[in-house]
């Protein structure tokens, strides 16, 4: 009996595990002071948005430069004209969103094109709230976090070229960075980019946003991946469940 109920657990560990890891994120970031895309991908760059207004209950799509791809963006956001922390080339309009509050990206594939498994951004002036979450519709398949950014780009020490705003030399002690997110095994259709710190002024500020599909990863310093939290809880939660429903009809 305990030899059978031993097996029937193994199994659904590795079946649990399986599922759990199922989406593979890599994560990686272009060289410093690299402001657009790897790969000559198409994107969009808001400069057609008027600086210093909200975005409010609307709602802002683009196709990322004319690609199959579609992004809604609804939320929290606001527009803001290139300054210290964001607008790539120093010039433009970028989008942001402030202390306790987000936006979503919900994307659609076009024409027949396959789910899109891959964002990039230019994610710049990092600072304690700036997140990032992808779903496959309501399932989270990973977040990446300003202890995500720093492990791939490295701290602001006084010697670090991603730290600093590479148009104008500002905001030396956050980092700045054009991020690609490939899932390699799955894909996402929404996006959350949320501003989590209670620290205001601080806003998560982005820009050169694009997403397609890609059957190969896009390059770039790479970042390991870890799985999410909320997965494992489920998983060990499930289990003791599963172990204990076992055991009672075993020692029937």
């Amino acid at each position: 009996m305990r030899k059978l109920l031993f097996i029937v657990v193994l199994i659904a560990v590795v079946f649990a595990l399986t599922s759990a890891f199922a989406d593979t994120f890599q994560v990686t970031a272009e060289k410093p002071g690299v402001q657009v895309p790897p790969l000559g991908l198409s994107y969009e760059n808001f400069n057609g948005q008027t600086a210093g207004t909200v975005l409010g209950g609307g709602t802002f799509t683009t196709t990322y430069g004319g690609s199959q791809y579609q992004g809604d963006y609804t939320g929290s956001l606001l527009w803001f004209g290139a300054n210290a922390y964001g607008g790539a080339g120093g010039s433009g309009v970028f989008p942001e969103v402030l202390s306790g509050n987000s936006y979503n990206i919900a994307i659609s594939a076009l024409g027949g094109a396959p789910a899109a498994n891959y964002f990039g951004l230019w994610f710049s002036a990092l600072d304690i709230g700036s997140q990032l979450q992808f779903y496959n519709n309501s399932t989270l398949l990973f977040s990446f976090t300003p202890a995500s950014f720093i492990a791939l780009v490295g701290p602001c020490n006084g010697s670090n070229p991603y730290c600093g705003n590479p148009n104008n030399g500002a905001d030396s002690g956050e980092q700045f960075a054009y991020l690609n997110f490939w899932d390699s095994n799955g894909s996402f259709n929404k996006i959350v980019v949320s501003e989590l710190s209670n620290c205001p002024p601080c806003g998560f500020e982005s820009d050169n946003h694009t997403v397609r599909y890609l059957t190969n990863g896009p390059g770039g310093l790479p970042i390991p991946t870890t799985p999410e939290p909320s997965s494992v809880l489920m998983l060990g939660t499930g289990l003791l469940g599963m172990t204990g429903v076992l055991r009672r009809k075993l020692n029937r």
